[in-house]
C-alpha cells in the first residue's frame, strides 16, 4: 500500500559551486537516500562542507548535521548522516540512512570557498502540493 512504500521527495537546493542542478530526488522510508553534493576539489583544494536543515546560511552552517575540512568528517548529528562519496575528489553527497517521515524539510549543502562573496545560497525550490508527500531539500 501507498503508506507501506510512502514516499520523501527531497527538493534539492543546492550552492551553485557544487556540480550539479536543484532537482528532486524521492525515497522510501525504511531505505537509504543520497543527497548530490560535489565541488571541484582539483581547482579548490579541500574545502570546509557542512550540511544543515533548513535554509542555507549565508556565514557558516548551524544546527550542522555533518561537517568535513575535505579530508576527514569533522561532525556529525547521528550515525545516520554519512558521506560514503570520495572526499578526495570533491563529492561531499549526503546518504541519509533508513528514511523516516520525520527527515522531512530542507536541507543545505554548503560549501565554503576561500575568499569574498565565494559562497553561494541555493536556490529555494517551492514544495509540492499533496497530503501524501514530505519535503526534503538540501
Amino acid at each position: 500500500s501507498f503508506s507501506s512504500v510512502m514516499k520523501l521527495t527531497l527538493l534539492l537546493a543546492l550552492l551553485t559551486v557544487c556540480e550539479c542542478d536543484s532537482s528532486r530526488v524521492k525515497g522510501h522510508t525504511g531505505q537509504d537516500v543520497t543527497l548530490p553534493c560535489k565541488y571541484d576539489r582539483k581547482y579548490h583544494g579541500a574545502v570546509e562542507v557542512c550540511w544543515q536543515r533548513g535554509e542555507i546560511p549565508i556565514n557558516k552552517c548551524s544546527n550542522q548535521l555533518i561537517s568535513t575540512d575535505g579530508d576527514k568528517v569533522l561532525t556529525r548529528a547521528s550515525s545516520r548522516y554519512q558521506l560514503l562519496g570520495r572526499l578526495e575528489d570533491g563529492d561531499v553527497s549526503l546518504t541519509i540512512k533508513s528514511l523516516t517521515e520525520g527527515d522531512a524539510g530542507r536541507y543545505g549543502c554548503r560549501v565554503h570557498i576561500p575568499g569574498p562573496f565565494n559562497d553561494e545560497n541555493g536556490s529555494k525550490v517551492r514544495d509540492p502540493v499533496g497530503n501524501r508527500m514530505s519535503n526534503l531539500l538540501y
